[in-house]
């Protein structure tokens, strides 16, 4: 597409709103994103220039609207271009300050967050619009790796919400506790890590979930780790449209619905998720669901309307959750067209939509409602795999280390220690898409910590273990 320059784009946000608020552009006006926050009042617009930002930022109960060149021209182009890197030094955007739904965070990419709660965003009893960003690798010590929402009623869409962990709590996408009007809509939510919920974890809360790819995310929590896409407890959300793939766990690959959860389930397909145990779904002997118009592979779940078949999508291993349909070029018609909720219609073929003509398809691309999925022409993120923290850890004698690539290619997988020395090659070969598990025996080592990097193409990653004896 032909891109408007950036003089023609706030020449023309400033002609249609300047009479009504201020509009504060960084780094012209200030140097730095929090500076521009402060001087602000509600309704103001500040305005980030392309760049990168090392900045931990709090919107201090400010009700504006942050937003990189994204926010006036609507070109996803700018959201790789304007980046907040957090420098490992806290969360990297805060809202606990009471803000309201006209707070909003919009067209960013999000990285390098560290915090004990909300490596990402955090939002704590305030209820901002976070929409339209990409964040990307993130941490939290406990809770909420990616974004951790506490009594707050945020609305998260159109986001890339990949490979974010916590460390050794919940929600390496998203955590949600107590937060009733919560909606989490759009989003692609892939290749998180945490001991359960590997995607998002709900606890006392009844969210809306709807149309959102939630895959290759990982409850590492070995044999009693929950929920690789959704961890329930107490909860009872809306789950509605969703597409949840080769998500993986030891209980509840898919979802796990414990601790007196209800949740009601329309037009979700499940797929190729992975656990020893309940591979699709996982539901507790307190708790129940509604499963209706849904596909979950390889079991038939009770309810109107439930397939249980390979639900033909496009092309997985590059992330693409489109159903395969021969009017779009495809060599097969998925079963999950036309398949959906009689109630809602998708009523014209759209070969990036519904692809039915008279009822609503299944899956994250169905609904009646041509929402964006994720952040439309986002440039793929490096690497794209995924290196999960080993388990157990600390350990005493061995621990297993599981990573996910999402396109087959040669991988190395090495152990070092704190010198930089190479004391183990685990992998040195070419793997399928997928995940993929290796075993580290530390017999002969002295205790302490240890480092496994794991390389795809030029792109390595590198974990911390902690071996005692």
């Amino acid at each position: 597409m032909k891109r408007l320059s950036i003089l023609t784009i706030l020449s023309a946000l400033f002609a249609v709103i300047s009479a009504w608020a201020t509009i504060i552009i960084i780094p012209t006006d200030y140097p730095t994103i929090q500076q521009g926050i402060d001087v602000s009042t509600d309704n103001d617009i500040v305005i980030v220039l392309p760049g990168t930002y090392a900045e931990n930022i709090n919107f201090n109960g400010h009700n504006i609207v942050l937003g990189s060149l994204f926010y006036p021209s609507h070109d996803t182009f700018f959201v790789s271009q304007t980046i907040i890197d957090g420098d490992t030094s806290g969360p990297v955007v805060t809202f606990n300050q009471g803000e309201n739904c006209s707070a909003r965070i919009a067209g960013f990419t999000i990285r390098n967050g560290y915090a004990v709660n909300g490596g990402g965003i955090i939002c704590s009893s305030s209820h901002p619009t976070i929409d339209h960003n990409a964040i990307i690798g993130n941490n939290a010590d406990s809770n909420g790796g990616g974004i951790y929402c506490d009594n707050s009623n945020s609305q998260i869409r159109s986001n890339l919400i990949v490979d974010n962990s916590a460390c050794s709590g919940e929600g390496g996408g998203i955590y949600c506790r107590n937060n009733p009007g919560l909606v989490v809509y759009g989003n692609i939510i892939r290749g998180n890590s945490a001991n359960d919920g590997g995607g998002i974890y709900c606890l006392s809360s009844n969210p809306l979930i709807r149309n959102n790819i939630i895959s290759n995310n990982t409850a590492t929590g070995g044999p009693t780790g929950n929920g690789g896409g959704i961890y329930l407890s107490e909860a009872g959300p809306d789950i509605i449209n969703n597409t949840l793939g080769l998500n993986s766990a030891g209980n509840g690959g898919g979802i796990a619905i414990l601790n007196a959860s209800y949740p009601v389930i329309i037009n979700t397909i499940f797929s190729a998720n992975v656990a020893p145990i309940f591979a699709q779904i996982l539901v507790d002997d307190i708790s129940w669901s509604t499963v209706t118009y849904s596909n979950i592979q390889d079991t038939l779940w009770p309810g109107a309307g439930n397939l249980s078949v390979d639900p033909l999508f496009r092309d997985t291993a590059n992330g693409d959750y489109h159903l395969m349909s021969i009017s779009c070029g495809d060599t097969l018609d998925s079963p999950c067209i036309d398949a959906g909720y009689p109630a809602f219609i998708d009523s014209l073929l759209d070969c990036s939509w519904g692809l039915g003509t008279y009822m609503s398809d299944m899956g994250a691309y169905g609904g009646g409602d041509s929402v964006i999925v994720g952040i439309i022409n986002y440039p793929p993120i490096p690497g794209e795999f995924i290196l999960m923290q080993n388990y157990p850890n600390p350990f005493n004698s061995g621990t297993t280390i599981r990573f996910s690539i999402v396109k087959s290619t040669e991988v190395r997988l090495a152990v070092y220690d704190m010198l930089g020395r190479k004391v183990r090659t685990l992998i040195d070969e070419y793997k399928q898409a997928g995940i993929h598990t290796a075993n580290f025996d530390a017999t002969g080592l002295s205790s302490g910590v240890y480092f496994c990097r794991l390389q795809v193409g030029e792109v390595v990653k590198t974990r911390p273990m902690v071996f005692l004896k």
